[in-house]
């Protein structure tokens, strides 16, 4: 262990002394000078650390297999999503929706339905994840007490909730299928976008700056 301690340490000296060396001309012009200068350029220095990109992705999932009508209505008004003018939200969406229906094709299944009030739903779940990533809603209730809100009308046999989570450094298109191919690798994810029984889709997007989120809300109506 110490023959080890001490040939690191011996490695860190060199590239230490050679930084110094690059740093303070004193070989400029040599061929020595010049074999320390290409080193030093291929070795990221602090001030272009902040250039390489981040990712951070959170993705989470719930599902339900039955439900009351939801023609209640609560107190709390639908909050829309404005599109953000540093994010197409109509772009994001209609990948995931491409994606998502060309995955269940694949598989020999129905393709899905865009469904206005699960749009609307999946659009206020977007938001509502800024505040709490959970399916747990900020005031406390699950995610599905989102069908009392007022103007979103939807009585379902079964009801399902894909939530992701990313930081936003690609284009639309490519964001979508980060999105997409996170719920793909998680069992549960990927469980719900494959299940039989849903025939309609909400997809919501919603952007604070900095991260991006998706929201996919599966159903099948009561009819």
């Amino acid at each position: 262990m110490g023959k080890v301690i001490r040939k690191l340490f011996t490695l860190l000296l060199a590239v230490f002394i050679g930084f110094w060396l690059s740093a303070s001309g004193i070989l400029q012009g040599t061929e020595l000078g010049n074999w320390l200068d290409r080193i030093v350029s291929y070795i990221p220095t602090p001030e272009t650390w902040s250039e390489i990109g981040s990712l951070e992705l959170d993705i989470d999932q719930l599902s339900k297999t039955t439900g009351p009508s939801a023609d209640t209505e609560s107190e709390d008004t639908v909050a829309t999503t404005p599109a953000s003018s540093e994010v197409n939200y109509s772009i994001v969406e209609d990948k995931i929706f491409t994606l998502l229906n060309e995955l269940r094709l694949e598989k020999g299944l129905n393709t899905l339905q865009r469904n206005d009030m699960l749009k609307k739903a999946a659009d206020l779940r977007a938001v509502e994840t800024e505040t709490l990533f959970s399916h747990t809603r900020p005031n406390g209730t699950d995610a599905f007490t989102v069908f009392k809100e007022e103007g979103i009308d939807y009585a379902y046999q079964v009801v399902g909730e894909n939530l992701g989570m990313a930081t936003n450094y690609l284009e639309e298109t490519e964001m979508a299928e980060l999105l997409f191919n996170g719920w793909v690798e998680s069992e549960g994810h990927y469980e719900n976008m494959v299940r039989p029984e849903y025939e309609e889709i909400g997809i919501g997007v919603h952007y604070d700056g900095e991260f991006l989120y998706a929201t996919q809300i599966f159903g099948t109506p009561m009819y």
